[in-house]
């Protein structure tokens, strides 16, 4: 445990206590307060590789999450693991919205774009329907010129 202490004007400091425990996630205490931000590490999304043995073509919600999760954290590091409702919900609509071209925008968005899209990482939120116009929609586009 590491204790800041800075000197702040007036006489008044900042205390702050950094907690790093060994699986590498950071935990700040501030003021008698604790935030906690769980992290997803390659590792373990590894275990979630339903995608593998299927064509994108053929991928359902679940498939589809697990590729896209997974490749997040492979080119972005670890992320916040994030609310497991809301992604069966944003992925489950994404698949029904575009169907088989689901799976292939997600590998060109990862595969050919290295995980950018139009200067920006790609996270789960690009995958969400008002998203569509600027990144799923151009890409189909994109997949079916090919």
């Amino acid at each position: 445990m590491i204790n800041f202490a800075p000197a702040a004007p007036y006489g008044k400091a900042a205390v702050q206590t950094v907690i790093k425990p060994k699986d590498g996630t950071v935990r700040t205490v501030s003021d008698g307060s604790v935030g906690v931000t769980p992290l997803m590490t390659p590792s373990q999304l590894a275990t979630a590789a339903t995608d593998l043995l299927t064509s994108p073509t053929e991928w359902d919600w679940r498939q589809l999450r697990d590729y896209v999760l997974r490749s997040i954290a492979e080119r972005h590091g670890p992320q916040p693991a994030g609310d497991e409702i809301k992604n069966q919900s944003i992925f489950r609509s994404f698949a029904q919205r575009w169907g088989n071209h689901a799976g292939p925008i997600a590998r060109f968005a990862f595969e050919d774009q290295d995980g950018f899209w139009r200067d920006a990482p790609v996270t789960v939120s690009r995958f969400t329907k008002g998203n569509d116009p600027y990144f799923a929609g151009p890409i189909s586009e994109r997949l079916v010129g090919v």
